[in-house]
């Protein structure tokens, strides 16, 4: 116990590991994090590839950032990379995707002193029994939604282990847009990859424009999926009437453009910033009901829920949102008011509370 209070009177040190070399919501959800606790006065520091995205944008924000190359998660250069910096006596180490979760535990094997997080950021299901052990092998476990908490429970990890703790929007970047497009816009922004779902999205695109015709569909991110999705829009014959505008930085504006905003997603989903980004911009949501999209969007109360995989219904939520001038404003009024719940400070400051509650 003595050294457990030692631990906390002196400045809290944690070290973060990202291995992505893109940039998606998992690695703004690092930079937000790490920038917090460095702003309640922690060290805290993170490793990610070099000249990636969060390399080069933690650097901005005038964080300490180690560039180490890892290939995946069995690197045995990355590893005794770890374990080195380890060594410097971190006390929590927080690793943030799945070849991370491996890199670290393996360095960990190599040192010892600090306690284990691991961040669960997605719904699909942990059927190999080697993944699961991954997960006995840390201290606590932050799922991003009740949904994955319980499915990580429903696939053996202890309850005690597992804490739910959304992702966070920056809502100083976002304010309530004064006035809606002159004609309907209805957008999805989402990487372009299977599991997001834009087919249905392209295929209930085509029903409302049956109703609607002078309604557009915007289709704002980019992936592997991009190619075989203009095709498919084509094929539709709805190609004039759906943009597909690639990545987009400036997401505020991206949802601005939009009446309403879509996520089609069929499986995978966590804690969809999506949804919150559009919440706070006073943009009415439809989502589909996957993995931790309800907990957030509250079916006619705060935007719109549907079944995945049916476009259909899809189609019909969306002519019922744009045709709806009262209920659009309602569930904007409501969103608005909701989305406080996921600010940037009321991660950091449960995600600070696990830390503390790891060593004491």
């Amino acid at each position: 116990m003595p050294y457990r209070i030692e631990i906390l009177l002196h400045k809290l040190k944690i070290l973060h590991i990202n291995t992505e070399k893109t940039w998606r919501g998992g690695e703004q959800q690092v930079l937000y994090l790490v920038k917090g606790l460095r702003d309640r006065g922690y060290e805290s520091g993170v490793i990610c590839q070099p000249n990636s995205p969060l390399a080069e944008r933690a650097k901005v924000e005038k964080l300490w950032v180690d560039e180490v190359r890892m290939r995946g998660g069995v690197d045995p250069c990355a590893i005794f990379s770890v374990a080195k910096l380890l060594r410097r006596g971190y006390d929590i180490l927080h690793l943030h995707t799945s070849n991370a979760h491996t890199l670290g535990l393996l360095a960990s094997m190599l040192t010892k002193g600090h306690k284990t997080v691991v961040s669960r950021r997605v719904s699909f299901p942990i059927k190999h029994s080697l993944r699961r052990l991954k997960y006995m092998g840390v201290d606590k476990v932050i799922a991003v939604s009740e949904d994955i908490r319980e499915s990580l429970i429903h696939y053996g990890i202890p309850p005690q282990l597992v804490v739910t703790i959304h992702s966070a929007i920056d809502l100083n970047r976002y304010k309530k847009r004064n006035c809606e497009p002159s004609e309907p816009v209805v957008g999805i922004i989402a990487h372009l990859a299977e599991h997001k779902g834009h087919r249905y999205f392209l295929e209930a695109a085509k029903e409302v424009s049956a109703i609607i015709p002078t309604a557009r569909f915007l289709v704002i991110g980019d992936g592997e999926k991009r190619e075989e999705l203009e095709r498919y829009a084509k094929n539709l014959d709805i190609a004039e009437r759906v943009s597909f505008l690639g990545f987009q930085k400036d997401i505020p504006q991206a949802v601005s453009l939009c009446t309403i905003t879509v996520l089609s997603s069929i499986s995978g989903e966590g804690s969809p910033g999506v949804l919150k980004e559009s919440m706070a911009t006073g943009v009415p949501v439809i989502t589909t009901d996957v993995g931790g999209s309800v907990e957030i969007v509250e079916d006619g109360i705060t935007g719109l829920v549907v079944p995945p995989m049916n476009s259909k219904a899809l189609a019909l939520a969306m002519i019922k949102l744009l045709t709806d001038d009262k209920l659009r404003k309602n569930l904007a009024r409501k969103g608005l008011r909701k989305v406080n719940e996921f600010s940037v400070d009321r991660m950091v400051e449960k995600t600070e509370a696990v830390y503390k509650s790891l060593l004491t």
